[in-house]
């Protein structure tokens, strides 16, 4: 028996380990075998011609360039193993984001050995905030689509290093500073969000000052050094492989400093790491779910003062999750993420990991008693499993309409198609933003359509790079609500076509890659929900592509 191999506080370890990766298993069983979606065709097509380092530099949204290398590595591992078989890539993310999940609770539990609190609650925390990290809602995009392992596999080492540090803090195993700095470096080498980290340990170093009010503060924030030490190796490698320290989406972005965005920020961020996304809500609901999560906080450090919980140690504990969160998400400041829908969530993703513990740290403040404890949190937990499997149906539908159009495409009969508009995203989930001529060279073995890659040499230190063709044209992009989403085409006189959505909720738009004026077309009278082709060459109306019911097909007279 194994109870008898095991001490029986590790054999209910154990056990919880093994429940929590079943459920996360089954949360997100329903994506695991996801057709490929946008930036995926992207990434695998740039890999196929590139290799482990060709992700070094990314040229997929125009401008932006990203220093990645270690990403490349892993994700090229990926390549040799699974080649176009999605089910691999998934398994990838999910086991990425499953560690986090153990990462989260360890770091909860090294936090807890502060707290003078019962056994049985000191022994939840960890367990608690290892699960909500798993479950929650607003991770569906950072694990669900392939491209934004990024952000899940950058967080595994930001979270390795942060724990391994608490660690050594205390241990006092000098290795384990060591492998904090290396991780530290390996997430860099990841995504470059993880800047703010050093931020971070001086956090920690306050908050251990302000629990044993020891002298060896300034020895304590030397280790801090160690980290900016290793951020300023990090700058100068990249800037000799970019040639520039901005990078990323480009000084239009990062350095952007708009302060109304950042306040809308402020108010969303912190609700959006926990929370779902809400179609249709307003700003005033988000104000007033912003306050009272304000509310809850102060109500929680008033309900401490009156049970004498700061010689427990809790209220400064949730003071470190509070200030955590906003050191992790501040390099994303500048973005935005959606409150109606998934895009963006992935930016939240790192700093999420403080969001779980903090919510483990108001339960134990406000229900002290552990079995209302169990049952309060078992309900939140399927409330958060239910919301996350709801999200994950949208990116497992966008998967199937994805891997339906890229088909549909290929059999058509035509050399030269107009596509008269491609779905952007479905509820967030993105489709063909970006990756569809990259999905035919991936995908369309005779490659009909002449796709060709192209790199040419630039006054910088790396090349620009693109997959293009010029048998493919592109008109305009539009989202979808609804599977049964349909385009309306209305014939306003010879040659001339009004496309309409069938869905007031979706709407068209074009993006710079999208060809607006040809020889043969030009488009007029763009709306939000319609627009106008005209045809310059009246026999090009039979290479016209329309959107319907997830696939593509002939525009009929």
């Amino acid at each position: 028996m194994v109870t008898k191999i095991l001490p029986k506080s590790s054999f209910y370890s154990v056990l919880l380990i093994g429940i929590i990766a079943l459920t996360g298993f089954l949360a997100y069983s329903s994506i695991l075998n996801s057709f490929f979606l946008s930036d995926d065709f992207v990434l695998i097509a740039l890999l196929s011609k590139l290799g482990p380092f060709g992700l070094w530099f990314n040229q997929q949204h125009g401008k932006s360039l990203f220093f990645r290398p270690l990403l490349g590595v892993i994700s090229f591992l990926d390549y040799k193993i699974w080649g176009l078989n999605p089910l691999g890539y998934h398994l990838t993310n999910f086991g990425f984001h499953l560690a986090n999940s153990f990462l989260v609770g360890s770091i909860a539990f090294l936090l807890s050995l502060n707290l003078g609190i019962d056994l049985k609650l000191k022994r939840f925390i960890p367990y608690f905030s290892g699960f909500i990290f798993l479950l929650l809602p607003s991770h569906s995009e950072a694990v669900s689509w392939i491209s934004a392992r990024t952000d899940v596999i950058a967080t595994f080492f930001a979270l390795l290093s942060f724990c391994t540090y608490l660690n050594f803090r205390h241990f006092g195993k000098p290795i384990k500073l060591w492998i904090s700095l290396i991780a530290f470096l390996a997430a860099l080498l990841c995504k470059e969000s993880i800047v703010s980290f050093p931020g971070l340990i001086i956090a920690y170093e306050f908050y251990q000052y302000s629990q044993i009010k020891s002298k060896k503060i300034k020895k304590s924030l030397t280790n801090c050094l160690l980290y900016i030490a290793v951020l300023g190796f990090y700058f100068i490698w990249r800037y000799l492989k970019l040639g520039t320290l901005i990078g990323g989406y480009g000084e239009g972005i990062h350095l952007k400093f708009n302060p109304i965005q950042i306040l809308y920020n402020i108010i969303i961020y912190p609700l959006r790491s926990f929370l779902s996304a809400q179609f249709n809500s307003s700003l005033t609901f988000w104000i007033l779910a912003f306050i009272g999560l304000v509310l809850i906080s102060i109500f929680a450090v008033i309900v401490s003062y009156y049970r004498h919980q700061f010689q427990s140690n809790i209220p400064q504990t949730l003071l470190l999750t509070i200030v955590g969160f906003w050191i992790c998400v501040l390099p994303a400041i500048n973005v935005s993420v959606s409150p109606f829908d998934s895009q963006g969530e992935r930016y939240l993703y790192w700093a999420s990991s403080f969001t779980s513990i903090y919510i483990a740290l108001i339960f134990i403040i406000l229900v002290s008693n552990f079995k209302l404890c169990l049952i309060l949190s078992s309900i939140l937990l399927v409330s958060l499993g239910l919301s996350l499997n709801t999200a994950n149906q949208n990116w497992k539908f966008a998967g199937e309409l994805s891997e339906s159009l890229l088909s549909s495409i290929q059999k058509m009969p035509i050399e030269s198609p107009i596509i008269t508009t491609v779905p952007d995203n479905f509820r967030g989930a993105y489709l063909y933003r970006t990756g569809l001529i990259q999905g035919l060279y991936l995908f369309d073995i005779d490659n009909r359509f002449n796709v060709q890659f192209e790199q040419k040499s630039t006054d910088k230190p790396f090349e620009n790079v693109r997959f293009y063709t010029n048998k493919i044209l592109l008109v305009m992009m539009n989202t979808l609500r609804e599977p049964s989403d349909e385009i309306i085409v209305n014939t306003l006189k010879p040659n001339q076509y009004q496309f309409q959505l069938s869905n007031p909720q979706t709407l068209f738009f074009p993006t710079p890659k999208n060809t607006l004026v040809t020889k043969d077309y030009q488009v007029g009278d763009v709306q939000p929900q319609s627009y106008t082709l005209t045809l310059n060459n009246p026999s090009r109306f039979q290479d016209l592509l329309l959107y319907s019911s997830g696939k593509f097909v002939k525009l009929s007279n």
